[in-house]
């Protein structure tokens, strides 16, 4: 075998053997390939890049959805209902201010001594000094709305009460009194008659200030301006004649009670 030639079995050039991975081994040299680390940096930038470019595009997208799709303002929203619902309790007080015949039926509704009552007057009063006419914005808009379904509720469980109490309060004299006073409402309401009509309407009068004398209880302002109003004749209302055409002699219907 001439010098410097790979021998037979396994020899190297000069006869020397070839071990593992190079002279001196079992084998041919080893060879490790290229190196391939010095990649592993702009892969890893360009992966970065990559993903945060991905990130922002999604982000930019939302951003722009949330810009053109309208914000709802739950609290907005909350607070006109309660201004509606506010709105309808402070109607339904005032009615029933004004007509003698529910201020008759509940009593007990107009009594600011009645706890009941009490509890409504400060709810309603704490909702109307919280009303305004704009929108506050959500941090006080949030009181009034607490504030106006306080009120709602108890003007039902109030309104509720004095119905089931109705005349509870007041001894017998007393309700004879206010028994009176439903019967002259019932004349003055439905007599043809306009002289019985005001005659009714002053005797009620009459007997609800008895009744105040004698409880302290008294018929909201509204009531009690409207009944002497209609107990004056037509001539001091500025109505014309003392009595309508084609009205007869007053029966003796109101003058009995």
């Amino acid at each position: 075998m001439p010098d410097g030639g790979v021998g037979r079995h396994g020899h190297g050039p000069g006869g020397q053997p070839w071990g593992h991975g190079g002279p001196g081994g079992f084998g041919p040299p080893g060879w490790d390939g290229p190196d391939l680390h010095w990649m592993m940096g702009p892969v890893a930038v360009l992966v970065t890049v990559l993903v945060v470019t991905l990130v922002f595009r999604l982000v930019r997208a939302a951003w722009d959805r949330a810009r053109r799709e309208p914000v709802r303002d739950d609290v907005r929203a909350r607070w006109d209902a309660a201004v509606t619902r506010h709105a309808e309790t402070a109607r339904a007080y005032a009615e029933f201010e004004c007509d003698p015949a529910e201020v008759l039926a509940r009593p007990a509704l107009c009594d600011v001594t009645w706890p009941a009552t009490a509890r409504f007057v400060d709810a309603f009063a704490e909702a109307s000094a919280l009303h305004t006419e704009t929108y506050p914005g959500a941090a006080a808009a949030a009181g009034f709305i607490r504030a106006a379904d306080v009120a709602a509720r108890a003007w039902t469980a109030t309104r509720d009460a004095a119905e089931r109490a109705r005349w509870a309060r007041f001894d017998a004299a007393e309700r004879a009194l206010l028994d009176q006073a439903v019967r002259l409402l019932d004349v003055a309401q439905e007599s043809p008659f306009e002289e019985e009509r005001r005659l009714a309407y002053a005797r009620l009068a009459r007997r609800l200030a008895d009744l105040e004398r004698r409880t302290g209880w008294a018929a909201p302002r509204p009531v009690t301006a409207s009944l002497a109003a209609r107990a004056r004749p037509l001539l001091e209302r500025g109505g014309g004649r003392h009595r309508r055409a084609g009205d007869a002699e007053p029966r003796p219907a109101a003058q009995a009670l």
